[in-house]
């Protein structure tokens, strides 16, 4: 079954990896710049509206098929989007956005599936190569740029649509996987608490700061991301430079995610936390000083992704220790939506902001953000402390003891 949500996370992120950055270019080919960033935003947003259905899916029918549902809807979406950019009809290319946001959702769900698989002191490590599955589709993905290019041609198909035929088939290869082989269906035990009384996520100070520097986090890197295609695209650079860019991006933000776990464990998610919105800030500072050269452009992009991938560790981690038992699932639910929409809200807003302005001012808007949510985070813990105290029975702590 491991080997199955394996599969899985390959196939999605193969699916989203393609797609992102050929749905900004599509975007921008079809209504100019400023709307370069709906790629993203309607993908993220896509995977905060489609979370919570998909979570009542898992109630209801199980894993299996709420992982089902979510690549049936991503497959849905990429069809939307290939058709709307062979008619040149943008708002059925949104529409395929929005939907393809399922694959992010299901990314997202497939590591608590692989908790529900894992049994004892594997639990860790099999959550951990589940998540970092998603890196070799992901790379791969940006890396068929060219590839897809030519397929689509070959077919007839207009500009950036052959990415979403790619798509639609790794989403096929993995309804077939988990149809096969993810049997018996999972079923959660955990489902018969969902209707418990949630404490009040205001007594828990470190929870929202946890939420708040996630959202920050992927405000900012989202907001560059979505844009660097096209800012890279109106320089003249190829679609195989991009891809090397956005694979590097994206590949960063997942292949470290262990590394930064066991810091998390030994030192605490305050260092994951720190080194993460460190690199954050750095990247940014790199990317407003040197968007004229490609290459600075690449590390930039590269360190954001390993910046964010410490900050989502450690603030997951701060999260869990920080809940009661009793809440803490919702918490968690609470925390991926407004993380989801904060990077949504930074694609919407990189769009109109760079064709505007610069990637070079957005990028030390960003700085700005990350700091300004610093400041505000260590105002609010000075005032309120950090809340009420947690049972020592954490999610994290179980697995820490189990993996010893």
């Amino acid at each position: 079954m491991i080997f199955t949500l394996m599969c899985v996370q390959v196939m999605a992120g193969l699916g989203h990896g393609v797609t992102f950055t050929m749905g900004s270019l599509l975007a921008t080919k079809l209504q100019g710049p400023a709307w370069g960033g709906t790629a993203l935003a309607l993908t993220m947003g896509g995977a905060a509206l489609w979370a919570i259905p998909l979570a009542k899916v898992v109630a209801l029918r199980g894993r299996r098929a709420s992982l089902t549902t979510g690549l049936v809807m991503g497959m849905l979406g990429a069809a939307s989007a290939l058709t709307g950019a062979q008619l040149s009809f943008f708002p059925l290319v949104l529409l395929g956005f929005l939907f393809l946001g399922a694959e992010v959702a299901v990314n997202l769900q497939a590591r608590f599936a692989a908790v529900d698989v894992a049994v004892g002191k594997h639990r860790g490590r099999d959550l951990s190569l589940v998540m970092w599955c998603t890196t070799v589709g992901a790379v791969i993905g940006p890396n068929l740029f060219g590839l897809t290019e030519k397929l689509g041609s070959s077919l007839g198909l207009a500009e950036y649509a052959g990415a979403y035929l790619v798509c639609m088939c790794a989403q096929a290869t993995g309804i077939l996987a988990l149809q096969s082989s993810l049997r018996p269906e999972l079923r959660p035990q955990a489902i018969s608490k969902i209707k418990q009384v949630v404490p009040r996520m205001g007594n828990y100070p470190l929870v929202i700061v946890a939420i708040a520097t996630v959202a920050a986090s992927h405000f900012a890197m989202v907001g560059v991301m979505s844009m660097t295609g096209v800012h890279l695209k109106t320089h003249g650079v190829g679609l195989g430079f991009i891809g090397i860019v956005i694979s590097s991006h994206v590949g960063a933000m997942y292949a470290l995610a262990p590394l930064f776990g066991s810091l998390s464990d030994r030192l605490g998610p305050w260092y994951s936390i720190a080194v993460g919105t460190g690199l954050n800030i750095l990247s940014c500072a790199i990317v407003a000083a040197g968007s004229g050269s490609h290459t600075i452009v690449l590390v930039g992009l590269l360190l954001l992704g390993i910046g964010w991938s410490a900050t989502l560790v450690g603030t997951t981690a701060l999260l869990v220790t920080s809940s009661p038992s009793q809440g803490r699932t919702v918490f968690q639910g609470r925390s991926d939506l407004v993380m989801n929409i904060c990077g949504a809200a930074g694609g919407i807003l990189a769009g109109p902001i760079v064709s505007a302005t610069s990637l070079s001012f957005f990028a030390g808007l960003m700085i700005v953000v990350i700091a300004a949510q610093i400041g505000l985070s260590v105002a609010y813990l000075r005032i309120r402390g950090t809340g009420a105290p947690v049972d020592p029975d954490s999610v994290t702590n179980i697995v820490a003891r189990e993996t010893v």
